[in-house]
Formats: structure tokens, sequence, C-alpha cells
């Protein structure tokens, strides 16, 4: 038998592992392989500049004025305009969690449990980012109700029904046909399928076959951790790439990815801890981040106060998404 050495690809390197888990736990998002969310390189390369922010000027379009027509009159000067612009800025988040887990533990449960806790990373984060996007939507909608007359909203009182998604891309006039995807609950999915409204497609771009619903020409993600207010359901329509998303390793001492030995905790026995961190910046399009957290970083629940955004855009067509809130039994 040859001889075998371990060799650092067969280890766990804390540095190399954690860039692996922030791709993973982005691209296995269901919104981010619909389309909603990407990768956004412009906050990336400002996440060095520091702050609890980042600032993204970005230019209106040119405004929407007749033309005028020409004549030979050499003293006769056409007015000239001028381009203006906006700031839009989001709002940075490093976010931590820790475990801990007794030696004794895997003595007894005949398992490693650090094994299972550095294999659920990309899962755990998949899901705290989804809700922190979650609570950041339902804050805009907040701010939207309060302060623009709901104007991004379609609010039916009523069971979800095939005409709602019509009525609901309409409030965007002529821009109605830029949505892509729908992020519903499964409540109003439930609805859907029962009235045989749900088409099933096969995707274009995987490894296996699978197939993908659409409603009404838009991809559906499912997705229980939309929350419910007193029955009332809220379904999001998405055009392409609404969302940025920027991620950066965490620089603080301990890293992404921090193993803490315990020795004498459980009288001997041993405990190890953990701690997880994540530095990120998720911006939907056309709005400002106006808080004022109490702490260093916004938690989720004042992400999703009204007092926390403010839109930025004076036409709600540039705006990328809109509300659609029903009743389900």
């Amino acid at each position: 038998m040859a001889d075998a050495y371990t060799r650092i690809a067969d280890t766990f390197v804390p540095s190399v592992w954690a860039r692996y888990q922030f791709e993973e736990s982005v691209q296995k998002m269901d919104i981010f392989q619909a389309g909603i969310m990407y990768s956004d390189t412009e906050i990336t390369a400002n996440l060095a500049n520091g702050g609890y922010v980042v600032d993204m000027p970005m230019w209106h379009d040119l405004a929407n004025i007749p033309s005028e027509p020409v004549n030979d009159d050499p003293t006769d000067l056409i007015e000239v305009k001028k381009l203006t612009s906006r700031k839009e800025r989001a709002a940075r988040n490093i976010r931590a969690q820790a475990w801990g887990i007794a030696d004794l533990t895997a003595v007894l449960a005949g398992d490693d449990p650090m094994r299972i806790l550095t294999q659920r990373q990309s899962a755990y984060w998949q899901r705290a980012h989804k809700r922190t996007l979650i609570s950041m939507l339902n804050g805009i909608i907040a701010d939207n109700v309060a302060n623009d007359s709901g104007d991004l909203v379609r609010d039916t009182n009523a069971t979800i029904a095939d005409t709602d998604l019509i009525d609901a891309a309409y409030i965007m006039g002529d821009r109605a046909d830029k949505f892509t995807t729908i992020w519903m609950h499964s409540k109003q999915m439930a609805v859907l399928r029962k009235g045989e409204l749900i088409d099933y497609l096969p995707a274009s771009q995987s490894d296996k076959p699978m197939l993908l619903p659409y409603y009404q020409g838009l991809r559906v993600v499912v997705d229980d951790d939309i929350p419910v207010a007193t029955n009332e359901y809220t379904a999001f329509m998405f055009a392409d790439r609404a969302i940025h998303w920027a991620e950066l390793p965490v620089e603080l001492e301990g890293g992404p990815f921090e193993v803490d030995r315990k020795p004498r905790a459980g009288h001997g026995g041993g405990v190890t801890e953990v701690v997880s961190r994540r530095h990120f910046v998720p911006h939907i399009k056309g709005f400002t981040y106006v808080g004022t957290p109490a702490d260093e970083f916004a938690t989720d629940t004042e992400l999703a106060t009204a007092t926390s955004w403010d839109r930025a855009t004076a036409d709600k067509k540039n705006v990328p998404f809109i509300a659609l809130r029903t009743t389900e039994a």
C-alpha cells in the first residue's frame, strides 16, 4: 500500500472555507437563482472606504420633454438642459452568531457535532440573509404606505385571484411588463395551484432535470419566511437584478469563523465555542437607508421599520418591485 499523507487540501482552512461559504450562502438562495438578487462589484469596491453606510450616486434619466424644431437664425440659441442625479444609501451590516459544543456530546451521540456545524453554516446564513432582505422589504413598504400613499402596494382584501397579478403589475403603467419573478407565501401558491394557474417549465440551466413553477409568465419563488400579519399575505413582484448584494471577509481579529476552546468547562470535559461572522451590504434599488440604529448596525427589526427608509427616486416606475397583499383561509 502506498504511503498517504494528510495535505492542506484535506484540512479545514478557515480563510478558504469562509470564502466558499460566502459564495454558496448567497448563490444557493432561490431569489439569487431567479435573477432578483445579484452580486454588485461597485458596492464591494466601496466597502473598503469604511463607514456605516455606502453612498451610491446615480444619474436620473433625461427629462421627458419635447424636442424642438431648428431654424436658420444664428442668434436663436437653443436652451441647454442639465443632467440631474440622486444618491442612494445602502446600510452596511456586520453580523455574527455563536454556537457551543461540549466535547462529551460527541462521545455520547456517536457523531461529530462540529462536522454538522460547519456543514450547515451555508444553509444558516442563507436563511439569515433572506430574513434580512424580507425585513428591508417590509420596512420599505411601511415607508411607502406612510409617506407615498402606498403607490407600490396592491391590497385586494380578498383571496388571491388570477387577475390580481395583472392589476398589481399595472401599478407601473407602461412598465408593467418589466417584472420577471414573484416571491410569495405557500398559502397564496396553494390557491393558485388549486385553480390550475401554475405552469411548470424545465429549467434551462441545470445539472439535473427539474421543473420550475411559473405564474402568468413569472418565475415563482415560494417562501413561508415572508411574514403574515392578521391573515394578510404579501407577495413581491420583482424586475431582474432588483437587489444589489455585496459581501467581504470580516476584517476583525478573529476573522469570519473563530473557534475557542475552554478545556475547564464541563468540569474538565471541555467545551468548544464557535463564532461565525458575515460582512455584507444588501440594497434595493430606488431607496435610501436613513435609519439610526440603537447600536452600531441595524437589526432585522429596525430594518423593518418605516423610519429606516426613504424613496430616492421621484418616479415610482424606477422602483424594481411592487407588493401584492391578499387574504387567505
